[in-house]
Parts: structure tokens; sequence; C-alpha cells
């Protein structure tokens, strides 16, 4: 909720908005002027906010001109069309002005503290610093594991006592119990900025790499990880850990040098990863990755771990010629519609119910399934399940699963006998029809197709994973693995959620809610 709807509301009445609504974000337009500045509050960064305009306000401002129209003061980007004659005057100007001292402050502590870090700010507008010019250009801040706190400032001083004003802010940490380190950099002539040095190029081409290996990643998998890395001149921006009680999970958000194959260099990460038993995903770092919608699953060795077919030919007593037929299809071998007539074709004379019962009270599902489900649906997606197999299995799937949608091929029953006629009714869930449904849905729900997630494992969930904003094969066939981008081959769905950003820490306080 973005406004002012808490002001004048009894305790009570705020609470239950709150409860109902989520947090309240307070927007004034007197003092703030521009409403994007809310997607800030909401955690979306600088490069987040910059693509949402360009998608949504194509004739909007630039933003650095939107950023200088909110601060009159901030440096403007050099023009890239400015005359010698001007870029010569700016130089000179440059060169008048004092050069500023810029030093990095690492400061750390033992425990992490309630209100330690106010400490620290207070140390930067200490009385005595309040006539020199100490800005604080950077800041963050990460929790170690040991419980203790590590926090980064990167400032800017134009005082010529630079070192007087450090000593005394160096004191006053130690006084409050930080254990600090300060590294000085050389004087920083302040000059016009040009795309190489503005804050934007932080955000050029940043991808992020998702690292998972279970139990553990090992030391030979890390070194394999940062030796790539350092070999390409990869920058890496920040590390994330993603699982809670092993290291099973990294996020790596990197910068790619100018001129990288990235395609090649996704290649290249992909094979050495397989090589270690790793799951690699590489993706851009863009509004794309937080502004899916939609996941649409496969079911028969996604959702669940059989071949819904095969278990009903195990109950017909047609097993193995069933099960050669569902393997070459699978494998791509044979042409989808054909196979499937072959083997629905063997199952004729049979009685549905019983099967479909049977087969539904021995449903296996896949580990993880449960808890990514549970977790996407709090999170607000829209859930699928597309499948080539049968609709009373999917039903029982989507019920089981809290899905929104299931689509799947009906067998033709005689009203009469209640047994099967050996055929389909209704169209039949091809590979294009599973791409087609995706696209269905997407509309129905009002979101763009690149919001949308496909998982699956067989040649028929090609054409739907490659066509969705984020399509995973879920340890899938070799020629599935070849034809597409991203791959979980762990045997545990809930593996999605990291290639979403989204970290088990996260998913845990998710399910803390419900409680």
């Amino acid at each position: 909720v973005v406004g002012s709807f808490l002001k004048g509301l009894q305790a009570s009445h705020a609470r239950l908005m709150l409860e109902t609504f989520g947090p309240n974000v307070l927007f004034n337009i007197s003092q703030q002027r521009d409403l994007s500045l809310a997607l800030y509050l909401l955690g979306f960064s600088g490069s987040h906010v910059r693509e949402l305009r360009r998608i949504h306000e194509p004739g909007s401002q630039s933003p650095a001109a939107a950023v200088a129209s909110l601060d009159p003061d901030s440096p403007q980007e050099a023009s890239a069309e400015a005359s010698p004659s001007q870029s010569s005057a700016a130089e000179a100007e440059a060169a008048a002005m004092p050069a500023d001292m810029t030093y990095l402050v690492s400061i750390t502590a033992r425990v992490r503290q309630s209100g330690q870090l106010r400490h620290v700010m207070e140390s930067l507008v200490m009385p005595q610093l309040l006539d020199t010019e100490l800005r604080l250009v950077t800041v963050r801040q990460c929790g170690l594991q040991d419980g203790g706190m590590s926090l980064g400032l990167e400032l800017r001083c134009s005082s010529g006592e630079s070192q007087a004003v450090m000593k005394d802010l160096l004191f006053d940490c130690h006084r409050h119990g930080f254990q600090v380190s300060l590294d000085e950099q050389a004087p920083l002539l302040s000059s016009p900025k040009g795309p190489a040095s503005c804050w934007q190029h932080y955000f050029h081409d940043r991808h992020v790499i998702t690292l998972v290996q279970r139990p553990v990643i090992s030391g030979e998998c890390l070194k394999m990880m940062f030796g790539l890395l350092s070999e390409r001149c990869v920058n890496i921006v920040k590390i994330e850990r993603l699982s809670v009680q092993q290291l099973a999970a990294l996020q790596i958000t990197v910068t790619l040098p100018r001129g990288m194959e990235v395609k090649e260099f996704q290649a290249h990460l992909l094979r050495s990863s397989r090589e270690m038993g790793a799951d690699v995903a590489f993706q851009r770092d863009d509004v794309d990755r937080w502004m899916r919608r939609l996941i649409v699953f496969d079911m028969d060795s996604t959702l669940i771990q059989q071949e819904v077919i095969d278990e009903l030919a195990k109950l017909a007593g047609v097993e193995d010629q069933v099960k050669a037929l569902t393997e070459a299809a699978m494998r791509g071998e044979l042409n989808f519609f054909e196979s499937l007539k072959a083997r629905v074709a063997l199952l004729k004379g049979h009685n549905a119910e019983e099967l479909f019962a049977k087969v539904k009270e021995n449903l296996v599902f896949t580990p993880g399934a449960k808890k990514l489900c549970h977790t996407l649906k709090r999170l607000g997606y829209k859930m699928a399940v597309i499948s080539g197999g049968f609709l009373p299995v999917a039903q029982e799937v989507q019920r089981y699963l809290g899905l929104d949608y299931a689509f799947a091929n009906t067998l033709e029953v005689d009203e009469d006998t209640g047994l099967l006629t050996g055929t389909t009714s209704g169209p039949v869930v091809t590979p294009q029809r599973k791409r087609a449904l995706l696209a269905m849905i997407a509309n129905v729900e009002g979101c763009e197709v690149q919001q949308t997630i496909a998982v699956g494992d067989g040649a028929n969930d090609i054409p739907m994973l490659n066509t969705a904003g984020l399509g995973i094969a879920f340890c899938a066939k070799p020629k599935v693995q070849a034809a597409t981008e991203f791959h979980i081959n762990h045997q545990d769905l809930s593996a999605v959620l990291f290639l979403i950003g989204l970290s088990e820490h996260a998913t845990e306080r998710l399910g803390e809610d419900d409680e």
C-alpha cells in the first residue's frame, strides 16, 4: 500500500491494515516528486528501476537526467557529443579543483548487536568533523557465519587535514569495540563523469551465476568456478549463500568484461560444472528475474517420479511393450502423436476407473515438489501442470500440490461398459500444444511469456522450455539438455527456488508465516 493510509488510524486498525495489505510505503508528492522512488523502498535496485523505465516509459528522460532533476548538486554525466573546446574547459576546471582523498574502511565486530551501526554513523558526524568535507560514497554490510558483522565504507575527504580526520574516526570506532582496517587511495581529481566511471557502469552486463551441488559444494568445484572467472577477467560483485545447513548453493553476481562472447563462456561454465557433478545457471541480472508470475510443469518424471502410461500398462499386463514405446518417444526417436496412439491402443478393454484409482494411490512425488509449489503459491505465482499423460492423474497432482491449472490427454471410455476403447478423445497434448497452452495461460493471467517458468524432462517439453522466460530441464535426457539453457540434475525440485534467487532462509520464513 503506497500513500499515507495509516495516518490517523488507531493502533488496532493500523495492525489490521498491515496484516491485510502488507507494508505501508509512505509517499509524499510534495517532497519526493517521483512515484517511481517507491520501487526502491520495495527492494528494486537502480538498474531494475532503469530497466522498468525503459520497458514502460520509453519516452522518459534518461536515468542520469532523472537523478539530476532530483538532486541539483549531483554531477552530470558528460555528453558524448561534447565539443573539444568544451572538454578542454572541463578538464581545466577539474584540474583547478582540490584533489579528494579516498579511504576504504573495513569495520568488523565479533557479535551483532542492536544499534551498533549507530555508533559508526555518529562517528561520521562528530563535532570535530563538521568543518570538513567528509562524504560517505558507498556502504555495504553483511552478517558473518559466526555471528559477527562486517561493514565496508568508502569515504571521500577534500579537507587538507584528512589524516587527522581519519585518525579521529578510527579512534572513535575502536572506542566502541570495532576492529578497523584502513586503505588510503591515491588523490582523486574531480572530473566530469564518463560512461566508464559513472554509477551505471556498476550494472553493465551484470549476470548471476547460481551454483548448486548436493550435499555440499566441493573444494574442487569452487576452485574450478573461481579459476574460470579469473581466467576470463570476470569481476565478482558479490557472493551470497542460498543454502542454510550446508554450503550447497551459492549465488555469485558478476560483471562481464566488454567484448566477451557470453554464449561461449556460458557453454564452458556448463561443461566444467557437469564434470564436477554440479548444477550451474547463468542469467542476466535484470528486472525480468523478479517479474515472473507463472510456472508450468511437465508431470511424468518431473512432478512425479513415474511415467503414468507405464504404471497403467503394468496394471494392464502390457508393461514391456508400452515401456519400449515410451522410452523411444522421450528420446525423440518416435513421433509423439504416433507413439501415444500405439501405447493407448494396448490399454483397450480395461476398466478405466479401476486402473486410475490404483495409479493415484501409488503416486510418488518428486522430492521438493511440495515445498516448491507451496513456496511459489505464497509468493503469488500461478501454477499449472501440462502433461502428455492423462487427465485423471494430472487432476490428482493438481489437487495435492495446489496447482491452478491441469491439462493432459483424455482416454476415451465406453459409456456403457466403463472400459477403455483404446483411443483418446479431444485434442492431444503434443509438444506444440504444450507451448500453446503456456502462452494461453500467460495471456489469461495477464502476464508476458517472458514472465513464465517451465520445468520438464522430455523431448516433448523442448518447445515449452525454450518459449518460457526461464526453461529448466529437470534431470532430463541428453537431447533435452543439449537443446536447453538451464539444467537441474539433482533429484530435488526445490532447487528451482535457487534459480529464481530465493534462499532457503527466505523459504523457511515463508513457511513460518503459515504457522
